[in-house]
């Protein structure tokens, strides 16, 4: 099960769905779960949460899906980064002082 994925439906705004597997080549629909907005509220559609939604292909542009390999990866591997320390300047310049001075 894929968990907090998000289908972006053609002339609507995006929901977030749970899927029970990605869409292979062959499929022409999406089976889902717990469908909701991106914010967590139910949508106008909704009339029962527990129910599960088959949308078609057609109506989906676009499938944003974080698989569970992927998101142990990114828990495990990703490091903050590490910027070095600016140089100081030592003085300003003085023209760019006087600009500001002027204004």
């Amino acid at each position: 099960m894929i968990r907090n994925a998000v289908v972006h439906l053609v002339n609507d705004l995006p929901i977030m769905v749970d899927l029970e597997a990605l869409p292979e080549a062959g499929d022409r629909s999406v089976r889902c779960t717990n469908v909701r907005t991106v914010d967590g509220k139910r949508p106008s559609f909704v009339h029962d949460q527990q129910a599960t939604f088959v949308f078609p292909l057609g109506v989906i542009r676009m499938i944003e899906a974080q698989t569970v390999e992927r998101a142990a990866a990114v828990t495990v591997e990703e490091k903050p980064l590490e910027l070095p320390a600016p140089e100081p300047d030592e003085e300003p310049d003085e023209d760019l002082l006087e600009r500001i001075r002027s204004i």
